[in-house]
């Protein structure tokens, strides 16, 4: 195996290094021999087209935002009972626990994305770690909250349809993406930080939708958890609009994955058995509903026009039949129940 050579200098100007002669009438080349470039190789990066870089890289610190990684959001028990403003609101804690479900499910969401072609992307990685370690936190905060003032309620048992959607995302799915996500390529990665972005702007404003029903430590927590998202979702919507913006491919394979059939308000897309009653009881006011439709079309307003059927339409389609998805908008779906 041929080794790339290490074009011999120094990091001190005047020091002419070792195996460079100290004679000025010759000038020491940095132009790399044909033996330096490796096939499919830029700047050390393996994915990427040593002609055509395609590694995207956005003004978001990534580094920065793994360094300040917040943990844990403390809760005083003590005063976080009672948690609502108003004690006859019988259904608040039905509604947090079910924001608390979809939030605990934050590594079947990192699973989701890091069992396809998107892992390939060291920076996306990088973030997802962290998010997913902050995600911990935001439900770790709501359950608390939730045991403060009692047993946290339980979904009904899922029906035949969920049980059988569940069985294929925790055991066929992890094999079936791998495959046709290595097909597709690095146009998989727009549609997941859509995806994300959406995902991530929901929850906030599902939190929001709550505030006003809380009181004293639970509206301190909730707005802590709103606060600290405001990161994330910048993170999902700045590289999902790079990528959406970039190519007609990467366009596309986003609304692919935001297509009919994905909720926002969902594990992996499965539904929750209290999800109809949950999101009418959440988004109860013109105002949460308004703050979730503008949380989805902030996504979706990135996405061009759709043209008629063409040849790259024909090519996504047995991706669609695949991954069982429609290039229909996703708003519909999204705000489904209320």
């Amino acid at each position: 195996m041929t080794y790339p050579q290490v074009p011999h200098g120094t990091d001190d100007p005047g020091d002419p290094g070792t195996g460079v002669s100290g004679d000025h009438g010759h000038e020491l080349t940095t132009e790399p021999s044909a033996d330096t470039v490796l096939a499919g190789y830029r700047n050390g990066r393996l994915h990427s087209d040593a002609a055509a870089p395609t590694v995207l890289r956005t003004d978001f610190d990534v580094d920065a935002y793994v360094h300040a990684a917040r943990g844990r959001i403390p809760v005083d028990l003590g005063t976080a009972s009672p948690m609502g403003a108003d004690p006859h609101d019988d259904s608040l804690r039905r509604d947090l626990a079910f924001v608390w479900r979809l939030d605990s499910a934050g590594l079947s969401e990192t699973r989701a994305v890091l069992t396809t072609w998107t892992s390939n992307e060291a920076r996306i990685t990088a973030f997802i770690a962290t998010w997913a370690y902050e995600r911990f936190w935001f439900a770790r905060a709501a359950r608390d909250l939730l045991t403060a003032d009692g047993d946290v309620p339980r979904a009904p048992r899922r029906g035949l349809r969920g049980r059988l959607r569940g069985l294929y995302v925790e055991r066929i799915l992890p094999v079936v993406a791998p495959i046709w996500t290595t097909i597709v390529g690095e146009p998989v990665v727009a549609g997941h930080m859509a995806r994300l972005a959406v995902q991530e702007s929901a929850l906030q404003a599902a939190y929001r939708a709550l505030l006003p029903r809380l009181s004293g430590e639970a509206h301190r927590v909730v707005s802590e958890i709103v606060h600290r998202r405001d990161t994330v979702v910048e993170f999902f919507r700045t590289e999902a609009a790079a990528r959406i913006s970039r190519s007609r491919a990467e366009a596309a394979a986003a609304r692919v994955h935001l297509g009919t059939g994905w909720a926002p308000l969902r594990i992996v897309g499965v539904p929750d058995t209290d999800e109809r009653r949950a999101l009418s009881s959440i988004f109860r006011t013109a105002a949460a509903r308004a703050d979730l439709a503008e949380a989805i079309a902030a996504v979706q307003d990135l996405l061009p026009p759709r043209r008629e059927r063409g040849t790259l339409s024909r090519a996504l389609a047995p991706l669609r039949r695949l991954t069982g998805r429609s290039p229909r908008p996703a708003r519909r779906d999204a705000t489904r129940g209320l």
